[in-house]
C-alpha cells in the first residue's frame, strides 16, 4: 500500500509540475484554461509568479516527500490544496457552482484525501 500511494502522489506531483510548467512558459493559454482570460502583462507576471508557484511548490514538496517516504513533508501540501478549496467554498457561497469549480473542487478533495491516507499509511511504517 505504501508503495501505491507513493506512486499516487508522484503522479498528482506530475500534473502539478504539468500545471506548473504550463503557467510559466504558456502563460496566456494556460491562464484562459483557468478561466482568466485577457489578461496584461502584469497579470502574466502574476500569473507565472503566485499561480504557477503554488503547483510547482507542491509539487517539489510532494516529490521530496515521496523520495523519502516522510510523512511530516505532506503538511505543507496539505495546507495549500485546503486553503484554495477554502477560497473556492467561499466563492461557492458568493457566485455560484461555475465560478467556483466544482470539477476542480472534486479534484481537490480528492488529493486532499489522498495526502491524508498517505500520511497515515507512512507514519505507521516501522522507523
Amino acid at each position: 500500500m505504501i508503495i501505491l500511494s507513493r506512486l499516487l502522489l508522484a503522479a498528482v506531483a506530475a500534473l502539478f509540475l504539468l500545471i506548473g510548467t504550463g503557467l510559466l512558459f504558456n502563460t496566456t493559454e494556460a491562464a484562459a484554461g483557468m478561466g482568466l482570460v485577457d489578461i496584461t502583462a502584469a497579470g502574466r507576471g502574476t500569473v507565472r509568479a503566485d499561480i504557477a508557484g503554488f503547483f510547482l511548490g507542491g509539487a517539489l514538496i510532494q516529490l521530496v516527500a515521496v523520495i523519502r517516504t516522510d510523512p511530516s513533508l505532506l503538511w505543507p501540501v496539505q495546507l495549500l490544496l485546503a486553503l484554495a478549496l477554502a477560497g473556492r467554498l467561499l466563492t461557492l457561497a458568493l457566485d455560484g457552482p461555475v465560478a467556483a469549480g466544482v470539477v476542480s473542487m472534486a479534484v481537490e478533495i480528492t488529493i486532499l484525501l489522498l495526502l491524508a491516507w498517505s500520511k497515515r499509511l507512512w507514519s505507521r511504517q516501522p522507523g
